[in-house]
């Protein structure tokens, strides 16, 4: 199975500004690359159509996808699927467990199991953040997260200066990762 598949960056959130029904309002977009975004808000977006900005710059966006996150059991999960992704992205297509962890990931409900194959990848550490990151989130309402296409020379621009200016984030993260790597296997 070949699964065509762009490099996200989630190290640092990028701050921007997004207007819905003519008002701006505060998002952080999250496993961002050159060619769109994801981000979480507390409502509901009517239309598919957003308008975007960072700063004096102005672009335009498509929403592709949506879901609605009602409880913290699916909440969690879609943590763990993102340290999940991010396992995938240390391995080639061709590892005899790529197939499986990828399908393990498009699998609701899995919640024990992925579990399991993170503490057996990388320690009980790689869960405790995923806890850590479910209890940042306030769940006495709906959160809703979007996948959003943008096609623009400014988001462009925007995601290559937060790649130059974090490049350092990127390096101690990869450092963090590798020394986890080998105190696991101590």
């Amino acid at each position: 199975m070949i699964i065509k598949r762009k490099k996200r960056y989630s190290h640092i959130y990028i701050g921007l500004q997004v207007q819905i029904n003519n008002k701006w309002e505060q998002i952080k977009a999250l496993d961002w690359h050159e060619e769109g975004l994801n981000f979480y808000i507390d409502h509901d977006i009517e239309t598919n159509d957003l308008l975007f900005k960072k700063g004096l710059e102005r672009f335009p966006g498509k929403i592709v996808w949506r879901r609605i996150i009602k409880d913290e059991h699916v909440l969690l999960e879609m943590i763990l699927n993102r340290f999940l992704v991010d396992e995938l992205d240390k391995m080639g297509t061709n590892d005899v467990n790529y197939s499986r962890i990828l399908k393990l990931i498009r699998t609701h409900g899995k919640q024990e199991e992925k579990e399991k194959l993170l503490i057996l990848m990388n320690g009980m550490s790689i869960v405790k953040n995923a806890l850590s990151i479910l209890e940042k989130y306030n769940m006495d309402r709906s959160l809703y997260r979007f996948g959003v296409k943008i096609v623009s020379e400014e988001w462009a621009k925007i995601v290559d200066y937060a790649l130059k200016s974090s490049s350092v984030v990127q390096v101690l993260d990869n450092i963090e990762k590798e020394i986890s790597k080998i105190s696991n296997e101590i």
